[in-house]
């Protein structure tokens, strides 16, 4: 199976300094990796600079059989990549169907666009139930849901995901990854940071553990989660 992410001797920095170092990775359809490891370690940097949002960067990235390397974010989400950031980017004077208008601003024929929002408000339940509220009368987790739902409306082939559940409570943080395997059942690559690593592994097919800008370790999840090295520096166990 061809990836649909190709990742090679990425290094990418800010104002001279090197942040990431020669990172290699690649992500398949319908597989969600998560890339795990300490603040500072470079995770947020790697998509960021995915998503040519780093000022200084060398190396390549390829989506499917395109070398995507020298395109802007703008071109890299008509290519079909899309880029959840860490803090919130709902607008939140605008109500929910309003956001979703606004997330299909690509999508020039009117009626294809409709027929997207009707199909991702099938998908999430809560937001067609509330589809008149404002967006920023929500709850931080609903304010995700939504933005996963906005994303969709482009159609991409790959979704970068930053701290998805940072800042929820227990119960939106399962909403949260529950969205995420749907994307997966969608057939979607994801790539995704996160510091909640026991949840996060558990949902993932593969995992990568950042240090120093490097990607030290890449492997299955489930043996991520039992590597005794993982398990006392992320895991809290003993």
């Amino acid at each position: 199976m061809k990836p649909v992410l190709s990742i090679e001797a990425l290094s990418a920095g800010y104002g001279g300094r090197l942040i990431l170092q020669d990172v290699n990775l690649q992500v398949q359809p319908g597989e969600i990796m998560t890339i795990i490891g300490h603040n500072g370690a470079g995770k947020s940097t790697l998509l960021r600079a995915i998503f040519n949002l780093v000022p200084s960067r060398t190396g390549r990235i390829v989506l499917g059989e395109r070398d995507v390397s020298a395109l802007p974010s703008d071109r890299l989400l008509m290519a079909g990549v899309a880029y959840i950031p860490q803090h919130r980017s709902v607008f939140p004077r605008l109500t929910i169907e309003e956001n979703l208008q606004m997330g299909g601003y690509l999508v020039r024929d009117k009626a294809l666009l409709a027929q997207r929002i009707d199909r991702v408000l099938n998908l999430f339940p809560i937001l067609k139930t509330r589809a008149g509220q404002l967006a920023g009368m929500m709850s931080g987790g609903e304010q995700r849901m939504l933005e996963i739902a906005r994303t969709l409306l482009q159609e991409p082939q790959l979704i970068m995901l930053d701290e998805p559940s940072i800042g929820l409570s227990p119960k939106m943080v399962d909403a949260v990854f529950d969205n995420v395997r749907l994307l997966r059942e969608q057939g979607k690559a994801i790539l995704m940071v996160e510091q909640n690593v026991r949840k996060a592994l558990s949902i993932s097919d593969r995992g990568g553990v950042m240090e120093l800008g490097s990607l030290r370790m890449q492997d299955q999840a489930a043996r991520l989660i039992g590597d005794e090295r993982v398990a006392r520096l992320y895991l809290g166990r003993r």
